[in-house]
């Protein structure tokens, strides 16, 4: 009976908090435009069927339920589940996607009368990938991008990526935060920021994504942005380290912190503002990689911090491959804006 009457009053309180979320979220004050932008949105384009892709076409469908949500994936198998069963066969795949799903491996297709395209193709793929398509994408319709990391070899963020592929001209914009896919995918609370060189492309995109389990607040920061959302992997391999090593808790949190000034102080140098380091798209997202298991920057930093070598660790997936890449480039682009500086010496 007690443990009966201990698990109602654990129900009660998550509904009180899940309600007190949805009051927060809607102080975006976006509210007031969902039924008009939803009635306005028909066609959405996503590049990239990996966690991230999926998780963002699964919310959109479902707050859109009567638009269609284009999913460009590149493999033949994944297409086809993701139209037959409605599942992802190699991500999130427990989770059923909405009817509106649709995926397809011609990008022409997605993109034709599309009214927004999120970009989750993951930094390192995206020139070669862009290259292919961007002939086919409307110079009128904003891109998001989801993806986080510095570009191996020329240190470029995604924004600078996208411009570079399809032009000065296409309305870019930088949607990050701490968001874990399968959190995301489930619908749990998250605020992410969208960020933009014109204030109006970021508002758009604020409307487009804002729900009651998604707050989504914006800022002109495009640099601040992205490279709190690439430096934060350096941070959370090494704050992995130490969990690897068993150094505790003082030397994860001292660790942690003095990353984050470091990332703060190069951020400023390259143009951002300290503030947006200091909130949800930089320390927001430096917390969550750096102290949450499901992070797989972390997961890389505990398995080198207990000894197993760096080259079983590369071998075990794709993903890890991918954010190992990530974070030498950006130790890399960190080397060159500090131009001889010692790390820390400021």
């Amino acid at each position: 009976m007690a443990q009966a009457s201990a698990d109602q009053e654990g129900e009660k309180y998550r509904k009180d908090v899940r309600k007190s979320w949805r009051r927060l979220v809607w102080w975006s004050r976006v509210k007031e435009h969902e039924e008009v932008l939803g009635e306005d949105v028909t066609k959405l384009c996503v590049f990239g069927s990996g966690s991230f892709g999926t998780a963002i076409a699964t919310i959109l469908a479902k707050k859109y339920a009567k638009a269609r949500v284009m999913v460009v994936a590149r493999s033949e198998e994944v297409v086809a589940r993701i139209n037959e069963d409605h599942r992802n066969p190699r991500y999130l795949s427990d989770y059923e996607l909405p009817p509106n799903v649709v995926a397809t491996l011609d990008a022409r297709e997605a993109l034709e009368g599309c009214q927004y395209i999120v970009h989750a193709i993951p930094v390192q793929a995206s020139t070669s990938f862009l290259n292919k398509v961007k002939q086919h994408v409307p110079r009128n319709v904003p891109v998001v991008s989801v993806s986080k990391g510095l570009e191996v070899g020329t240190g470029l963020t995604m924004h600078q990526v996208l411009q570079r592929a399809l032009g000065d001209a296409q309305p870019l914009v930088a949607l990050s935060g701490p968001s874990f896919a399968k959190e995301v995918m489930e619908g749990l609370p998250t605020n992410l920021v969208a960020a933009a060189e014109e204030e109006a492309h970021a508002t758009a995109v604020q409307q487009l994504f804002a729900s009651p389990s998604l707050r989504v607040n914006t800022t002109k920061d495009v640099v601040g942005v992205e490279i709190g959302g690439a430096l934060k992997n350096v941070v959370a391999i090494a704050a992995g380290i130490v969990d690897g090593l068993g150094l505790g808790n003082n030397a994860l949190s001292a660790l942690v912190a003095q990353g984050t000034a470091e990332i703060r102080w190069l951020a400023v140098r390259m143009g951002a503002e300290s503030s947006t380091i200091t909130g949800v798209a930089g320390v927001g997202d430096i917390m969550l990689t750096s102290f949450v298991n499901l992070s797989r920057n972390r997961t890389v930093g505990v398995r080198l911090g207990k000894g197993e070598a760096l080259e079983d660790i590369l071998s075990s997936t794709t993903q890890v491959r991918r954010k190992i890449r990530d974070t030498q480039c950006a130790l890399s682009r960190c080397r060159a804006e500090i131009g001889g500086l010692a790390w820390g010496s400021y």
